[in-house]
């Protein structure tokens, strides 16, 4: 008996141990932690942030073609089988054995319309890609926040099932007891182990959608979806912040993240055009050259008719000099293709300007929708919060006229089930609300 009760007490320890540990593991994050972290370590802002790299690396190459430009070139040639040449009328082989060269060219664009143009398109990008990155964030903060609230709603709706489960559950010890010592019928007995299992099911739903809701959280914010999460908070502690909406007032878009990348994808365009109408401008650039030159003459014997000459292997070398000097490229005629790709621009921009305004109009409707939902569910939210009130009260009158016998159990089963079906309506209300919100400024790009 000592030992088994040794083994019962190491084992508590030991659980208790585990429990504590399990606890210290576990992240506890409110929303402002949930978005910090999301904003830090979600693949999709990080993303987005080496593709602003890029764009700053693409705009430091065009700006570096503005800096003079060095190449070199070196040839080295070996004669295989001799060369041949033809002088008085007889051919004879040539002492040349090899030749090299080198050379080194200058360039510097003095005049580069087209050059400048594409400078300016490159901060057009980064301004692109910036803005792309705060629509990436925009969207992550409507989709970590809108998680947040469904885990809270998943929390709320349980903890109203699991009282509602538990009131059934009075409910039926109570029709239990008194259908044993014959005070009531065996109707209320079934009546209320029915009610109480029917409550089951729906607990399990809602706590298996608790755990789903936390998955999803974890891979919004980048978490391991081995990590332990909890959620703190619940709906109730943003009931202050829920405040009827002015579904009248002007919306604002001037902030709207996709409005704002057609704009800028317009000035692209814009630019593009300028880029394109310089192809019949005059360039003009500065050039240096250097070269050198080396020849090599192996051992051999030339007959000039009847003279004979011998030539000694030499190797020769000598520097041809070096030039600078201005060039000036003129375009003449390119076969209307520059007309034709100045048209091509042109329509892609009256494209965007439609494609604008229809995007416009369909956020215009979007955000008068979720202010609707907003003063939709501030109304329901009311309503069912005094729904919950006479609920209770009236859970409570049934409950007495049960126990001095002038009412049912069927009564009471009903004003059971109403009161756990007004507090999930109230929880689903602010939720509502709170999703509206999140939509609305989602929309107006804050």
């Amino acid at each position: 008996m000592k030992k088994l009760m040794l083994t019962a007490g190491c084992c508590l320890a030991l659980a208790g141990g585990l429990a504590a540990q399990a606890t210290a593991d576990t992240l506890k994050v409110d929303l402002k932690k949930a978005l910090d972290i999301a904003l830090s370590d979600n693949p999709t802002i990080k993303i987005a942030d080496k593709e602003i790299e890029r764009v700053d690396y693409s705009k430091k190459a065009a700006w570096y073609g503005l800096l003079p430009s060095l190449s070199g070139t070196a040839q080295y040639g070996k004669y295989v089988m001799p060369s041949a040449m033809s002088m008085m009328g007889q051919v004879m082989d040539s002492p040349t054995d090899f030749t090299a060269s080198a050379t080194l060219s200058l360039s510097l664009p003095l005049i580069a319309p087209a050059l400048w143009r594409s400078i300016q398109l490159t901060t057009l990008d980064m301004q692109l890609a910036a803005e792309k990155a705060r629509a990436s964030k925009i969207t992550l903060h409507n989709d970590v926040t809108k998680a947040y609230y469904n885990i809270l709603l998943a929390k709320d709706s349980y903890k109203a099932l699991q009282e509602g489960y538990n009131i059934a559950k009075e409910n039926y010890e109570l029709a239990k007891l008194r259908y044993e010592t014959g005070m009531a019928a065996e109707y209320d007995y079934v009546s209320a182990e029915v009610q109480m299992n029917n409550l089951l099911p729906n607990l399990l739903q809602v706590e298996n959608g608790v755990a789903q809701a936390k998955m999803y959280l974890k891979v919004l914010i980048g978490l391991n979806v081995e990590v332990a999460l909890e959620v703190e908070g619940n709906l109730a502690d943003f009931e202050a912040s829920v405040a009827k909406a002015n579904s009248e007032h002007e919306i604002s878009l001037q902030n709207n993240s996709d409005l704002t990348q057609l704009d800028i994808q317009h000035l692209q365009l814009q630019k593009a055009l300028q880029i394109q109408r310089t192809q019949h401008l005059p360039t003009l650039a500065a050039f240096g050259n250097f070269g050198y030159n080396a020849t090599g003459n192996k051992e051999t014997d030339i007959n000039f008719g009847a003279i004979p000459m011998h030539v000694e292997a030499s190797r020769e070398a000598f520097s041809q000099g070096m030039i600078i000097g201005l060039q000036l490229s003129v375009p003449i005629f390119s076969g209307f293709s520059n007309t034709i790709k100045e048209k091509q621009i042109k329509i892609q921009a009256k494209e965007l300007e439609l494609q604008r305004e229809y995007l416009k109009s369909s956020l215009t409707v979007q955000a008068r929708t979720a202010l609707d939902n907003m003063d939709k569910a501030v109304r329901q939210m009311e309503s069912n919060k005094k729904a919950v009130e006479l609920a209770e009260k009236g859970y409570r009158i049934s409950g007495n006229r049960y126990n001095t016998g002038m009412g049912t159990m069927l009564e009471l089963n009903s004003s059971a089930l109403a009161l756990t079906q007004s507090k999930l309506s109230y929880h689903q209300a602010i939720a509502d609300y709170l999703s509206a919100k999140a939509d609305y400024e989602k929309i107006a790009g804050n």
